[in-house]
């Protein structure tokens, strides 16, 4: 067991954190350069600049080390710390040399494997879902149902990594509220993970913001969302478990929510749901004429905004909870999707009607002489006809 942790202990995990990140991201930074791994812009990416994506590094590093001075781990710390370095791996190959989806796949399926052995992780209940009483997952399903569940969330915060600190914010956000959560209900490992992680992520995103000098790559984002997945497992399962399940998932709400459209979108459409493209939430924003800056913000707020809702309203029934979630996520997307048919109105909302006036003044141009162009053909013809005649004479 880890022994209660005073605010002073906290405090020092952060801090620890904080600063092993904000040192190591300027050498990542100089050391990418040089080695050349670089995000390149294309099409379907916003950056307009090559940048380096090595900061997973420096997040996981600086989360692995603290934790590992500061703290007697326990079960469950090393399950998550054993599969978060698998993980991370995982992620760091593709950011140097490149992974096909499945190749990823597997590594995010034996990091998740290795932790729910190690650490004896997985989802047990679902809690009272429906209000007809706890739902239990028999063993046989709640293995599978665990990695297929796992793997959606990592995979969530890593296609939700598509503007300059934005990944980093919302998984700040998210961290936020489980310590909240953990403070609430008494599990101190959850709380230190989650201030190991913050401060990380914060001396990260220092160098994140726009315009970012460094990306997370998917070294940082499949490690951040592997990580608060199974915060979210210790906070509702087990012994420990004093968060109904249905909390957590409004507070990583809206990656989980863009990743659920985006992929329904593509499947209906006929494509790969595994294809990239420019359908994101971000993207939406994005197309509506909101700055780069902006559409940070608005989708912080939105989180910003499940997150609150979730610690706040953490005792009501999961039902009331789980169905305004699902009615907000919808409701958001069609108004999105509605706004985007109408975004030329939105960018110019005088356009039409300075082409309608336009239109109307050369109208009344021709109905106000509409002989006027046949006189002028006629005097010029005259004209020229009496000028080669005086040259002929």
């Amino acid at each position: 067991m880890i022994p209660t942790m005073t605010p002073i202990a906290l405090t020092s995990i952060f801090v620890t954190a904080l600063l092993g990140s904000l040192i190591m991201v300027p050498f990542l930074h100089r050391w990418g350069m040089r080695r050349n791994v670089l995000d390149l812009p294309d099409e379907r990416k916003v950056h307009r600049h090559a940048v380096t994506r090595l900061g997973g590094i420096a997040i996981c590093t600086a989360f692995l080390l603290t934790l590992l001075l500061y703290v007697d781990l326990s079960q469950g710390m090393r399950g998550i710390l054993a599969g978060v370095t698998i993980v991370f791996v995982t992620g760091l190959i593709d950011d140097i040399h490149g992974l096909s989806p499945l190749c990823k796949f597997f590594g995010e399926i034996c990091a998740v494997l290795t932790t729910m052995l190690v650490g004896n992780l997985y989802i047990r209940t679902l809690g009272d879902l429906f209000g007809m009483g706890e739902i239990v997952l028999p063993l046989w399903l709640a293995l599978p149902f665990t990695v297929v569940a796992i793997v959606g969330v990592v995979n969530a915060f890593n296609l939700i990594d598509g503007l300059d600190g934005l990944a980093g914010g919302i998984s700040v956000i998210s961290l936020a509220a489980f310590a909240l959560l953990a403070f609430r209900a008494g599990n101190i490992e959850v709380q230190i993970l989650c201030v190991a992680l913050l401060g990380a992520m914060l001396g990260f995103l220092k160098y994140n913001f726009f315009p970012a000098r460094i990306f997370m790559g998917d070294a940082g984002s499949l490690a951040a969302g592997f990580v608060i997945s199974f915060l979210a497992i210790s906070l509702t399962q087990g012994s420990a478990g004093q968060v109904q399940p249905v909390v957590p998932l409004l507070v990583v709400g809206l990656p989980v929510a863009d990743a659920v459209w985006v992929m329904t979108s593509r499947l209906c459409a006929g494509q790969s749901p595994f294809r990239a493209d420019r359908t994101h939430v971000h993207h939406k924003f994005l197309a509506l004429g909101f700055e780069h800056c902006q559409t940070v913000i608005l989708i912080y707020s939105i989180s910003l905004f499940w997150a609150a809702t979730a610690v706040v309203l953490r005792d009501e029934p999961a039902l009331l909870l789980l169905g305004g979630y699902v009615m907000g996520s919808l409701l958001s997307y069609a108004a999105l999707g509605s706004l985007r048919t109408r975004r030329d109105l939105l960018r110019s909302p005088g356009r039409e009607l300075t082409v309608a006036l336009g239109s109307l003044r050369t109208r009344r141009d021709l109905l106000r002489s509409p002989g006027r162009e046949l006189t002028v053909g006629i005097s010029d013809s005259v004209s020229y006809q009496m000028a080669a005649n005086r040259s002929g004479r």
